[in-house]
C-alpha cells in the first residue's frame, strides 16, 4: 500500500499475484472503468490502482489479507519519511560537551540523533497536515494519536530512539524541539552526581569509614568503639555524645534508603548489581532453534602431558559450547586451551552441521574471538538476530546453569574432575586434590580427556530435561521452528570458507595454490568425471578468487572480481591422479584417459574449425590463396575438413631430427632438406 498524489493506491501485480483479480478480470474491470488505475506500469514502475474505486467484494479479500490498507499505510508512512541528520550527527558528536568537557557517550549520541531524525519526519508529516491527516486515516483530530502510535510501532533494532508513544508527551517533545532545537533531547540530568545528602556530620563520618578499604572496619562493634573515642572532641565531635550500644549504628548503616550507598562499596559492586537492581522475569523459547547461547568456560578435568625435558605435568583445557536454550541441547563445541576466533568458529560449525538450520538468535559473551567474529559480520550472517549478553550478568545466561547442572550430574562421575568453579562453596563441588595427587601417574591424556567429555555429551543430550521429562536430544528433533531458516551448502559457503587473499591463474593444468605448506591442484569437470575441456580453453591465464573449506579441500569455488564485488563462477574439484605407467594403472583409469582424449580432440577440432571458419568469411584461409592449412597434430580424423591437407609428416621430421642429434650429428652439419627427402 502506498499514497499516491494523496491517494490510497495498491499495486495491479499484487492484486493478481494474490488472487484477489484475474489477469482478464483486472483488465476488464480497467476497460470498462470500473476500477481507476491512477498510474500505468512502465519499467520498473508498477501500476497503480486507487483503493476507493475497487468494488467492495474485492475489498473485502483485500482486508482479509493485510488488515485495514489505510491503517498500514499509516504505520509505514512515518518510517518512509525518517532520513539521516548530518547537522544532528554533527551536533551530539562535536559540538555538544558535558559539564566536565567530555563529549557524550556514542550510544546516547546515536539515541539524540535518532529522536531529533524522527521529530524531523514528524514534522514534515504536521506541516503538511491537511493531506498527511488523509494519509494517517483520519481527520487532523487523529493526527497526533496516529503518530504516538507509529512512533511506538518503529523496529527499535533500526531506530534506537527514545521518544514516548504516549501522544500528548510526544507532542510535548515536539514542541520543545521546535523551541530548542537540538538541546532540548538532551536529558536535563544527564552525568550529574546527585548524592545521598545527609546533614548530619556523625553520620557521614559513619558511612565514609564504614565504606572505606584501606582501614578496613572489621565490625559494627568497631565502629562504635571510634566514634565513641572521637564523641566530644575537636571540630564537629563538640556537639556529639558518645553512644550507648552499637545498635544505633547498626540501625543507620540498614535503613533501606542508607543500604545502597555504602553496599557496593563495602561487598563489590556486583553485589549490589544482585541485591538491589531489578531482575526480569523471562519466559524461555518454546520451540528449537529460537535462541542459541554460546559461551567458553574450563573443561572440568584434569589430564597428563609431558614438557620439553619429558617430564610429567598436570593441565587442564577449556570448551567452547553453543547449546539450544529450548531443548537444553549441546550444539557445537571446540575443546582448545584458548577461548578465541578458532574455538568459537569449529564450535558453531558443528552447531550449524547437526542442526542444519540457522538460528533465529544467538546470545555470545562479546568476550575473546568474538569481537573478530563480530567485526567480520559473521554473527549477522549466521542468525536473524545476534545480541551480545551483558557483562558481568551470569544469572542471565542459561547455558551457564545448564553447564553447572552438566557438571554436577555428568562430569563429576569422573575422578579426575577438577572441581566447579572459584566460587563454588559446597566441598561437593570441589576436586578430591589429595586422591588426584596420588594418582596422578594414571590420569588421562587430552586425547583420552576428550573422548570421555563427548561421552558425557552425549550422556547429557539422552537424559531428561527437567521441566519437560523428554529426552533432550528428543525434545530438539521433534520440535520445529517456521522462522529457522534451513541451512543450504552457499550458506556454509558463506559462513565458513575462507576467501584466499590472493588470486590463482588458471592454465591448462587447472587451477592450483599452496595452503599451509601444501599444494592443492584443482579442475573443472564435466558430469562424466573427465575434465571441462571447454571451460579450461576459455579461462587459462584468467585470474579467480579462491573460496575454500579448510576442513575439507575436495572442492573448491571460483569466483571473479568485479566492480560490485564477487561473483559466483564455477566450482572445481581435487584433479584426478592416474599412473603414468600402465603396469599399476587400475582398469578405470585407462577408461578414463580414453575419454579425456577423446574430449580433447574434439575441443581441439572445435576450436581449430571455429578459427578456420572466420578466415574463409574474411578470404584469408590458406587454401583460397593456393597454400595448404596443416592438419592436427595427433588425430587422425578430422569431422569437417576444410580442404586436403599434405601429407602429415611432422612427427616423423621430429623424430628424425632427434635420432640426428642423438647420433652426434651436429646441427651445422644437419640439412633440412635431405631429411625432407626422404619422406
Amino acid at each position: 500500500m502506498e499514497y499516491y498524489n494523496n491517494t490510497l493506491c495498491i499495486e495491479a501485480a499484487w492484486l493478481i499475484e494474490e488472487g484477489i483479480f484475474s489477469k482478464d478480470n483486472y483488465d476488464q474491470l480497467r476497460f470498462r472503468n470500473k476500477i481507476n488505475v491512477v498510474r500505468r506500469a512502465c519499467l520498473n514502475t508498477p501500476a497503480l490502482v486507487a483503493y476507493d474505486s475497487i468494488p467492495e467484494r474485492f475489498k473485502m479479500q483485500i482486508v482479509a489479507k493485510i488488515g485495514d490498507p489505510r491503517k498500514a499505510a499509516s504505520q509505514s508512512e512515518l518510517k518512509a519519511r525518517i532520513v539521516p541528520d548530518p547537522k544532528a550527527l554533527c551536533w551530539y558528536r562535536d559540538e555538544f560537551t558535558l559539564e566536565n568537557g567530555e563529549p557524550l557517550p556514542e550510544d546516547k549520541q546515536l539515541e539524540y540523533r535518532t529522536n531529533a531524525e524522527i521529530l524531523n519526519a514528524i514534522h514534515t508529516i504536521v506541516s503538511e497536515r491537511k493531506p498527511q491527516a488523509k494519509k494517517l486515516n483520519g481527520n487532523t483530530k487523529n493526527l497526533w494519536p496516529n503518530l504516538g502510535k507509529a512512533v511506538g510501532e518503529l523496529d527499535k533494532t533500526m531506530f534506537k530512539h527514545s521518544l514516548p508513544v504516549n501522544y500528548r508527551r510526544l507532542q510535548e517533545k515536539y514542541r520543545a524541539y521546535l523551541r530548542d532545537g537540538y538541546q532540548s533531547l538532551v536529558h536535563g540530568g544527564f552525568c550529574n552526581k546527585n548524592s545521598e545528602k545527609i546533614n548530619d556530620m556523625a553520620k557521614s563520618w559513619i558511612l565514609a569509614r564504614w565504606m572505606a578499604m584501606h582501614d578496613r572496619a572489621t565490625s559494627v562493634q568497631q565502629l562504635w568503639c571510634e566514634y565513641n573515642a572521637l564523641a566530644g572532641s575537636d571540630g564537629f565531635w563538640q556537639k556529639t555524645k558518645p553512644l550507648k550500644s552499637p545498635d544505633a549504628i547498626y540501625n543507620f548503616l540498614h535503613q533501606p534508603e542508607i543500604q545502597p550507598i555504602w553496599y557496593g562499596h563495602r561487598h563489590g559492586e556486583l553485589k549490589f548489581k544482585e541485591k538491589f537492581i531489578y531482575h526480569h522475569k523471562t519466559a524461555l523459547p518454546t520451540m528449537r532453534d529460537s535462541l542459541w547461547y554460546s559461551d567458553g568456560t574450563k573443561l572440568n578435568y584434569y589430564y597428563k602431558d609431558f614438557d620439553a625435558n619429558g617430564r610429567m605435568v598436570v593441565k587442564t583445557t577449556s570448551v567452547y559450547e553453543v547449546m539450544d536454550v529450548y531443548s537444553e541441547c549441546l550444539l557445537g563445541y571446540h575443546i582448545s586451551d584458548n577461548e578465541d576466533y578458532e574455538a568459537q568458529y569449529n564450535a558453531y560449525r558443528m552447531a550449524l552441521e547437526f542442526s542444519q538450520h540457522k538460528p533465529y538468535q544467538i546470545s555470545y559473551d562479546n568476550q575473546g574471538g568474538h569481537k573478530k567474529l563480530k567485526n567480520g559480520d559473521f554473527f549477522t550472517r549466521l542468525a536473524h538476530l545476534a545480541i551480545a549478553t551483558k557483562p558481568y550478568n551470569g544469572k542471565s545466561k542459561t547455558i551457564e546453569n545448564a553447564f553447572k547442572r552438566f557438571q554436577e550430574g555428568f562430569l563429576k562421575k569422573d575422578w579426575f574432575f577438577t572441581g566447579q568453579n572459584i566460587q563454588a562453596k559446597q566441598e561437593e563441588s570441589k576436586a578430591n586434590l589429595e586422591f588426584i595427587n596420588a594418582n596422578k601417574h594414571e590420569l588421562p591424556t587430552l586425547e583420552e580427556i576428550k573422548a570421555k567429555y563427548k561421552q558425557r555429551r552425549d550422556e547429557w543430550m539422552a537424559a531428561e530435561h527437567p521441566k519437560t521429562g523428554e529426552k533432550r536430544i528428543e525434545m530438539y528433533r521433534k520440535s520445529q521452528n517456521p522462522k529457522a531458516v534451513k541451512l543450504e551448502l552457499m550458506d556454509m559457503v558463506d559462513l565458513f570458507w575462507v576467501l584466499r587473499e590472493k588470486p590463482v591463474k588458471c592454465g591448462a593444468w587447472g587451477i592450483s595454490f599452496e595452503e599451509k605448506k601444501v599444494r592443492y591442484d584443482y579442475m573443472v569437470n564435466l558430469p562424466d568425471g573427465t575434465p571441462d575441456m571447454d571451460w579450461i580453453v576459455r579461462n587459462v591465464n584468467r585470474k579467480f578468487r579462491i573460496k575454500f573449506d579448510p576442513q575439507d579441500f575436495s572442492m573448491i569455488y571460483l569466483y571473479e572480481d568485479t566492480p560490485q564485488g564477487l561473483r559466483f563462477i564455477t566450482a572445481a574439484e581435487q584433479k584426478v591422479e592416474v599412473h603414468r605407467g600402465k603396469q599399476e594403472q587400475e582398469q578405470w583409469e585407462a577408461a578414463w584417459l580414453k575419454k579425456v582424449e577423446i574430449h580433447s580432440n574434439e575441443t581441439r577440432e572445435a576450436w581449430h574449425e571455429a578459427g578456420m571458419d572466420i578466415m574463409a568469411a574474411h578470404n584469408q584461409l590458406p587454401e583460397q590463396h593456393g597454400l595448404v592449412t596443416p592438419a592436427l597434430k595427433g588425430i587422425n580424423k578430422s569431422k569437417n575438413k576444410k580442404a586436403k591437407q599434405a601429407m602429415d609428416n611432422f612427427g616423423k621430421i621430429q623424430k628424425a631430427m632427434s635420432n640426428a642429434v642423438a647420433a652426434g650429428v651436429d646441427d651445422e652439419d644437419f640439412s633440412e632438406k635431405d631429411l625432407f627427402r626422404s619422406y
